[in-house]
């Protein structure tokens, strides 16, 4: 199936944070909007500094995740309104979370916003706090495929609350190519040779790469054999036919506008981004399957702020907080009520009417990584050091 043209963009400008963050090994200013989870970016993730406490600690959380979600929860001043004061440090990784957890950081971070499918990670880094759904009312809200990301554990716990899903489908300039292609293996065609478009995003190639490269249907359990197809697959695509590679999907988006890219993996939001006056951009679920991805609220353990983390934790799936999140950031909701509240561009991105056969067109959602080897799969790490020979490349 084909996105939905956007009609206009809700905006085109990239906000670009202050704060330079480790990525990749190279520091970047990045956020949510130019997203790009890279390589395990632990080394130096550690140094990310956490607001510290002062005399208004009492009314202050300590947030650490994507910017843009924090603006999104802020609906008609909420924080303000309930005695709140956010205290933000922005991350351009996941392992930044873990690495600033990890590194002294529970005991005086609050809340965070982990992707789902690092949540084993998180698990075996012990540094989540299990959520009582006792007291996330709102949580009974959610998209029944969405709770399917989110198992609830032992006591009516969970272990994150899910806040936006999207994906990240093959898009095309359908002014050049005017057949939707049918599989990533379009990326190799020599009509686009120069022309293809890719970003350093560990989570947004290594599920559909796999897929593509080898004949996986788990493409997060996979063989050293595997993994060794799949790094030497996408190395061609970036020696060979790659325009170029950039650190973000904002930056792709601007590729696109200007012709330069016309075919690549993207995060739906791109070909919104590519604003009014770019090619027509639509994109498809490839045969092989593509990732679906959902981000989460999670609150860090031994948290100092328990009683406001839960009532901001519950404020987050409220139809009111999920639509205005998805209208600032293109993100999709994960509370079906949020839906008649969305602008027409956020809304045409989704396929909310279905969104049980969207995830199946995908073949996901696919199992989180695994932090232990099991049998001949692979660990994280050891993916994570495949994703570093095609960086190097």
């Amino acid at each position: 199936m084909n996105g939905k043209r956007p009609i206009s963009p809700l905006r085109t400008e990239v906000r670009v944070s202050e704060t330079g963050l480790v990525r990749s090994r190279h520091y970047l200013p990045l956020t949510r909007r130019e997203f790009g989870l890279g390589a395990a970016a632990a080394v130096g993730a550690a140094a990310v500094g956490l607001p510290g406490t002062n005399a208004s600690a009492a009314t202050g959380v300590n947030f650490m995740g994507w910017q843009g979600y924090d603006d999104g929860i802020n609906v008609d001043n909420w924080l303000e309104k309930n005695g709140i004061e956010l205290k933000p440090t922005y991350i351009g990784t996941n392992e930044e979370i873990i690495a600033a957890a990890s590194a002294g950081g529970v005991g005086t971070m609050d809340i965070a916003t982990p992707a789902e499918i690092y949540l084993p990670v998180y698990r075996a880094a012990g540094i989540l706090e299990p959520l009582d759904l006792d007291r996330i009312p709102n949580y009974a809200g959610i998209y029944p495929e969405i709770k399917d990301f989110m198992p609830i554990d032992e006591g009516n716990t969970v272990i994150g609350l899910p806040f936006v899903w999207g994906d990240v489908p093959l898009m095309y300039n359908a002014e050049v190519i005017q057949e939707p292609p049918d599989s990533w293996h379009a990326l190799t065609d020599e009509r686009y040779k120069g022309r293809v478009g890719m970003v350093y995003d560990v989570m947004g190639i290594m599920v559909h790469s796999p897929l593509a490269a080898t004949s996986t249907k788990t493409p997060t359990r996979i063989t050293q054999e595997e993994l060794d197809q799949t790094i030497a697959w996408l190395i061609k695509i970036k020696k060979e036919y790659a325009r170029t590679v950039v650190p973000s999907y904002g930056e792709l988006a601007a590729l696109f506008a200007n012709g330069e890219v016309v075919i690549a993996p993207a995060w739906t939001p791109t070909a919104a981004w590519a604003g009014e006056d770019a090619p027509k951009l639509d994109w498809v679920i490839p045969k092989e399957g593509a990732l679906v991805f959902v981000d989460i609220f999670s609150m860090i353990r031994d948290a100092p702020h328990k009683d406001l983390n839960y009532k901001i934790l519950n404020h987050t799936l409220s139809p009111e907080a999920q639509a205005n999140t998805a209208n600032l950031n293109l993100t999709a909701v994960t509370v079906e009520d949020a839906v008649p509240l969305l602008d027409e561009l956020p809304r045409s991105l989704y396929h909310y009417e279905d969104i049980a056969g969207w995830f199946e067109k995908t073949g996901g959602p696919y199992p989180p990584w695994s932090t232990e080897q099991e049998g001949d799969f692979l660990n994280y790490d050891q993916i994570l050091q495949g994703w570093e020979r095609f960086l190097q490349a």
